[in-house]
């Protein structure tokens, strides 16, 4: 499955690294609906923010929360399983 690297700045832009442009947390979360590996680093630091982007993508988004937290489960169940990095959230297809 592909992975997709967004940059998270202070000012709370989310810049893709693999499309080379700003993206929406809507566009985010479609990302997430299509199955791929969103992961979230913080431009300043490098740092994996990819919970904290999750949280501002339930706060802020118009996505359904119910429908969310169901990706997030399922993602945190096969990655658990895999025994790989569970900070990056993947919707399986």
């Amino acid at each position: 499955m592909n992975t997709v690297n967004i940059t998270y700045y202070k000012n709370r832009k989310l810049y893709s690294t693999d499309a080379k442009r700003y993206v929406t947390l809507t566009e985010c979360c479609q990302l997430l609906e299509k199955g791929y590996v969103v992961k979230f680093i913080d431009h300043v630091t490098g740092e994996d923010v990819t919970s904290k982007c999750v949280k501002e993508l339930i706060k802020r988004s118009n996505i359904d929360v119910n429908k969310l937290l169901k990706l997030i489960r399922k993602e945190l169940s096969y990655e658990t399983n895999r025994n790989t990095n569970p900070s990056a959230i993947r919707c399986p297809a």
